[in-house]
């Protein structure tokens, strides 16, 4: 008898009446030709489109409309085919439920809804909270699996998700004191050809939204026509006012609830009602003489000639050249060994510059003290050293400056951008790095408005990296403001050019550089048309080095390829320079992107790196979209959990952070997050990476590249944990983040970027 599987997904394996099924094909090049034939045969038949091919399955015995050659397919040969029509006739399976969307299926749950189940254990609550829902979202989809090269299968995977919807009237809750303007309106009841997103509320008049922008161009419309669009922002405006001091207590058992949703226990019976509701709605008629039937849940199980699930060995954190000083722990490493670059750091006695309002002075000075000595009067405390000690400097200075908040002449972003004008052009030395405290009311300023922005900015064009920090952060009690210091020293020493530490990342013969690509949308509108920043670039060594960041020009969506390659050749020649790649090397070029990028793209990068390097180089190229939008998951059986501060259970069923699960011949799930690194009981249980390698690449050991993704997310100086992605994508979306917000204010450009700060981590 077979052990119990440790690890399993969440979906579960199809198995087929039959080797064939009957279909009917015909040649349509033209995809309108497609949706033609739907639209006219689509009620008695199934089409699906294979290059120039379109097949057909009939889904009723003797269809009256005719279609096509017939043919005797093998259902393996077009699992794509076969997937499709599973996920077709899913709806069919859930008659009690309306389909929300088709593919993937998804449907709300009739019983569960979160708000109301707050109210019951939170009494007195305003009677217009009945108007706010939160409902679990559910969405089954059929996916091809090949856990062993050349043996794939079909299997269909269950995800959840929520919906938050505001049913309250808009004028009850302008009455209520909620303030409205920026929000978005949805219509009630939108036709079949009209948008359900009106637009953006300037004001509420009477008995009707006054517009500041719309799709039609409306000026306004009937209030009783339009909902507040469920989004999380409006839900967040609506309670903080509707509930004032009990928002907190609200959104803690909001939480909780969640966690019958999210949490490891949760999806586990999820995906047991699931597939026993499943398998007894088996089998699926197909069409064409095909049945299907829904069996196991599917598991990661290792055979005697194939590993489906490997453990990459730890991720050690390195603090010297010679990767002989290491430590599991980032912030214990940097304590013992101190950072990477400590011997070639330049700012020995760096200065830094800390511009506050004038009326928090002792809180700051109070910050600036423990960060610069540490903490001591903590038991055990977790930063005793100093920024001096732990980062190997010699003298650091800080030097305060005051910035006057009490006068309501003068907005609050010019007065900050003032107070760094007249430090960056009054002092002797300039400085080398800026801590920038705010007040919360005015970090959570547009950005129009925001005076970080404005003060991050003015000290760029200056080449000064900038840090913010906000009043209530500062004000932590020692207990939690002893980890606050530790993320603030690391990424101010990494905003320096210094590093902190690297990973142990074993050098291969070949030069490898990875190149990540971040985007980010630019418009700052959803009724223009979307454009997106993604001319961002990140580039490290295969060892984990940072090399530089390079910002491109803005662009659309559609021309990202051609951003890719223009970057990759800038890129390219610079580091053959820097490297001292000579004639003969092979070089290996790892890229991370955030889309997959088709064959044509790939082949077109490909011949123009060559010939940028003139022909004298073999180049290996390695393409893979990293993400965590997907809708699998991993579950460890074996993890019963670990004991919590609350004295309950965290983390259960949490697989071990390493463990790479193929999922296909080219894609692999990598889990980032393991027990040790959730905090709380009530956490979701965390999603896996989706790694997918394009299959023209030249370079293709995936176990290699996944443990490579995994070492990367090791390698953020943004904290002193991993991050949940690599920082090739990370970083590029930090940059391309705050690039497409520095562009409102008035005077920024981004061509310093990419003269005096390339190496420089200011995006922190």
């Amino acid at each position: 008898m077979n052990p119990a599987p440790r690890y399993l997904l969440n979906g579960f394996r199809i198995e087929f009446s039959g080797p064939t099924l009957t279909a009917y094909v015909q040649e349509l090049p033209d995809p309108k030709q497609v949706a033609e034939l739907r639209e006219r045969l689509g009620e008695q038949w199934f089409f699906w489109r294979e290059g120039k091919q379109v097949f057909g399955i009939p889904k009723t015995p003797e269809p009256t409309g005719r279609f096509g050659n017939r043919v005797e397919v093998a259902a393996v040969d077009h699992l794509r085919l076969v997937a499709a029509r599973i996920a077709d006739l899913l709806p069919q399976k859930f008659p009690r439920y309306s389909a929300l969307r088709r593919r993937p299926f998804s449907f709300l749950s009739q019983q569960d809804e979160i708000v109301s189940a707050i109210r019951a254990r939170l009494p007195q609550l305003p009677e217009i909270l009945t108007g706010f829902t939160i409902k679990p979202k559910f969405e089954l989809d059929a996916r091809i699996v090949e856990q062993e090269d050349g043996k794939p299968y079909i299997g269909v995977f269950v995800d959840v998700r929520t919906r938050w919807t505001i049913r309250a009237p808009i004028d009850e809750l302008q009455a209520a004191g909620v303030d409205l303007e920026g929000l978005y309106v949805v219509r009630r009841n939108p036709t079949k050809d009209e948008r359900r997103l009106v637009g953006r509320i300037g004001s509420v008049e009477r008995a009707s939204v006054r517009l500041l922008e719309s799709f039609e161009g409306l000026a306004s419309i009937p209030v009783e026509e339009v909902w507040l669009e469920g989004s999380r922002h409006s839900f967040g405006r609506c309670l903080k006012t509707l509930l004032g001091a009990r928002h907190i207590a609200f959104e803690q058992e909001r939480t909780r609830q969640e966690a019958q949703l999210f949490a490891g226990p949760a999806i586990k019976k999820l995906v047991d009602r699931m597939g026993d509701y499943l398998r007894k709605a088996s089998p699926f008629d197909l069409g064409g003489g095909l049945t299907c039937s829904v069996t196991e849940t599917i598991a990661a199980i290792n055979s005697d000639g194939y590993q489906t699930v490997i453990a990459s060995g730890p991720v050690e954190y390195c603090f010297d050249a010679a990767r002989t000083k290491r430590d599991e722990y980032a912030w214990r490493g940097l304590e013992k060994w101190g950072p990477f670059s400590r011997d070639s750091f330049p700012k020995r006695s760096p200065l830094i510059l800390v511009l506050f309002p004038d009326t928090v002075q002792g809180s700051v000075e109070a910050f600036v003290r423990a960060l610069r000595d540490g903490i001591t009067g903590l038991f055990n405390s977790r930063y005793s050293a100093g920024f001096a000690k732990i980062f190997s400097l010699a003298n650091p200075r800080f030097e305060l400056r005051r910035v006057s908040t009490l006068s309501k002449t003068e907005r609050p972003c010019l007065k900050y951008r003032a107070a760094i004008e007249e430090a960056l052009a009054g002092g002797a030395q300039p400085p080398d790095a800026a801590i920038v405290v705010v007040l919360d009311e005015h970090a959570r300023l547009g950005d129009t408005e925001n005076p970080y922005l404005y003060a991050k900015a003015t000290a760029l064009l200056g080449s000064v990296p900038t840090q913010e920090v906000r009043l209530s952060t500062l004000e932590q009690s020692p207990k939690q403001l002893q980890y606050i210091l530790q993320n603030v020293g690391t990424a101010l020493y990494a905003k320096m050019g210094g590093t902190p530490w690297t990973v142990n990342q074993d050098l291969t013969i070949n030069d490898e550089i990875v190149i990540g690509m971040g985007t980010c949308e630019l418009s700052g509108s959803r009724f223009e048309d979307r454009q997106r920043f993604v001319g961002i670039t990140t580039v490290f060594r295969g060892d984990g080095n940072y090399l530089l960041a390079n910002v491109s020009r803005e662009c659309a969506y559609d021309e990202y390829p051609t951003v890719l390659r223009d970057s990759t050749l800038n890129i390219l020649r610079e580091i053959k320079v820097r490297n001292g790649w000579q004639a003969g090397d092979t070089v290996r070029i790892v890229f991370h992107t955030f889309k997959p990028l088709k064959k044509v793209e790939i082949a077109e990068i490909a011949r123009e790196c060559v010939a940028a390097l003139e022909n004298e180089h073999l180049i290996e190229f390695a393409f893979l979209t990293v993400s965590l939008e997907h809708p699998f998951t991993l579950l460890d059986l074996a993890q019963a959990g670990l004991k919590s501060w609350k004295g309950g259970r965290k983390a259960v069923y949490v697989p071990e952070r390493g463990i790479i699960a193929q999922l296909g011949r080219y894609t692999r799930l990598v889990c980032t997050t393991g027990p040790f690194l959730v905090k709380l009981e009530d956490a979701p249980l965390p999603k896996p990476l989706l790694v997918r390698l394009h299959s023209a690449s030249t370079f293709r050991d995936l176990s290699y590249l996944s443990a490579q993704v995994l070492k990367f997310t090791s390698l953020s100086w943004r904290s002193t944990l991993p991050a949940k992605k690599p920082v090739t994508t990370y970083y590029s979306d930090l940059i391309a983040e705050l690039l497409a917000r520095l562009r409102h204010v008035p005077g920024w450009s981004p061509e310093v970027l990419n003269l005096r700060l390339r190496s420089s981590r200011w995006f922190l």
